[in-house]
């Protein structure tokens, strides 16, 4: 992968039950935190980073809790 790529997970989670939706945004702040990604993310329910592994990781959170898809 170049220098300018990108990996971009869409995500949709529902908004009920509140509670699982706010379980899924801790967990997915552990996860960028983990691997060392700033916390700065979308507000469209958009998460882009440059490595693959942490895309995949977010991908797979995401499809737990919701509907995801990754580019």
């Amino acid at each position: 992968m170049s220098a300018d790529e990108y990996w971009i997970v869409d995500y949709d989670i529902p908004s009920e039950p509140a509670s699982k939706r706010q379980q899924f945004y801790r967990k997915l702040t552990r996860i960028l935190e983990k691997m060392n990604v700033e916390k700065d993310w979308s507000t469209q329910s958009v998460v882009i980073v440059k490595d693959e592994e942490v895309a995949k990781a977010v991908h797979a959170l995401a499809r737990a809790y919701g509907m995801s898809h990754l580019y």
